[in-house]
């Protein structure tokens, strides 16, 4: 094996694909596509180039339109250059479908909705065609698990008014304007994230009908109508910020049941337990229980982004004082992730998803026990002292 083959099989190695079936021609357009896409994509096609078979040749001549990065496209042809030095076949490519030309980048529009519960949001990026029509690319996005689907549909303008209508009276989902260069940002990262090869997951494989421009660094919108907090404004804006659960948008903002069931648990543990605590003792253990239940159920940097991006959503559609204290919020969850329970809205957010459950599970347990002669110590413990004759004074 010659030096430059033994390198490229080390690259492949290294990047999860097995040397030996590639040698043989077993390589799977599915998997090289994403691998392309990566950091190591430049690399990855130099080193296929070292395979001199059919099966390369082909996957690379498939792959080849779809690279949206110029230093891996420039490779792939310099493989393809290579194979077709070695004698070995190399398909033609595949004719490109004809589409309707597109309007200049800067009549691409942007959409964004707010998260809900879930950390779920759509993004909608329109670009118009030259037939009066417009081109769709409508995508759901998990925040922080990337990319669920992407969609890509010509439609007319009145179509479009039309769906979007129906997503806001029927769906409840509301979309605002933002600037389509950062929706396309976040719908990169989204992609990276998601890891998927599925075509409905696949936003690079669209991404060229909508631009060639590389995309820029992810970050959420940001609202030219308010003014962000300065670091003196966001502790008091924070401190009356529970009001913001009030906002359709963030009203769901609660964990699942099976999330907080965990910490529930605990709490009722250390309220049974057998061990006599000082009341103080015994609220510093709850205490501490809910702390790990705020970081684990609303984790500070996932938070942090769900604020920011619910923020602008809140400025843009006229509600500068929530917006401002969403982002207060957002900006002291990030200069202090430890310590996110101190902050209300956090609190309230910990406090009702725990409370409720655990309010529900004493109640349940109350009616049990009325029907138990078995008596855990604890509840030994409270009959005992709330049975004990009062004093008087003589």
């Amino acid at each position: 094996m010659s030096d430059r083959r033994a390198q490229a099989a080390a690259t492949l190695a290294r990047l999860g694909l097995d040397p030996d079936a590639v040698g043989a021609g077993d390589v799977a357009e599915v998997t090289v596509a994403p691998l392309l896409a990566g950091a190591e994509g430049a690399a990855l096609a130099a080193a296929l180039g070292e395979f001199s078979n059919a099966g390369v040749a082909a996957v690379l001549v498939a792959l080849e339109p779809r690279a949206t990065n110029r230093a891996v496209r420039k490779e792939i042809r310099r493989a393809l250059y290579r194979l077709r030095q070695r004698g070995v076949p190399v398909p033609e490519p595949p004719a490109r479908a004809a589409t309707p030309s597109v309007g200049p980048a800067s009549a691409i529009e942007g959409l964004v909705s707010p998260f809900d519960a879930r950390g779920e949001r759509v993004i909608w990026i329109v670009r118009p065609l030259d037939t009066g029509g417009v081109l769709l690319i409508a995508a759901q996005l998990n925040e922080p698990e990337g990319l669920r689907d992407v969609h890509v549909v010509e439609a007319p303008r009145k179509r479009l008014r039309a769906v979007r209508q129906d997503l806001e009276t029927g769906a409840g989902i509301r979309l605002v304007p933002a600037d389509w260069r950062t929706l396309d940002a976040l719908l990169v990262e989204a992609h990276e994230r998601s890891g998927s090869t599925d075509r409905e997951r696949d936003y690079l494989r669209v991404r060229p009908r909508l631009t060639a421009e590389p995309p820029r660094a992810p970050a959420e919108p940001v609202s030219t109508r308010i003014a962000p907090p300065t670091a003196e404004e966001s502790a008091a804006l924070a401190a009356g910020a529970a009001s913001l659960l009030e906002e359709p948008e963030l009203r769901g903002w609660y964990p699942t049941p099976e999330a907080a069931a965990p910490f529930v648990e605990e709490i009722a543990a250390v309220r049974e337990s057998p061990l006599v605590l000082s009341r103080m003792a015994q609220e510093e253990r709850v205490r501490d229980v809910l702390r790990r239940a705020a970081t684990s159920l609303f984790p500070p940097a996932v938070l942090a982004r769900r604020l920011e991006g619910t923020a602008y959503v809140l400025a843009e559609s006229g509600r500068a004082p929530a917006a401002r204290a969403a982002l207060a919020i957002a900006q002291l969850v990030r200069a202090r992730p430890a310590d996110v329970l101190e902050i209300p809205l956090v609190a309230t957010l910990v406090e009702r998803a725990v409370g409720t459950l655990l309010a529900e599970s004493t109640a349940r347990e109350e009616e049990a026990r009325r029907d138990n002669l078995v008596v855990t110590p604890g509840q030994l413990l409270k009959d005992r002292a709330s049975s004990r004759p009062g004093r008087t004074r003589a």
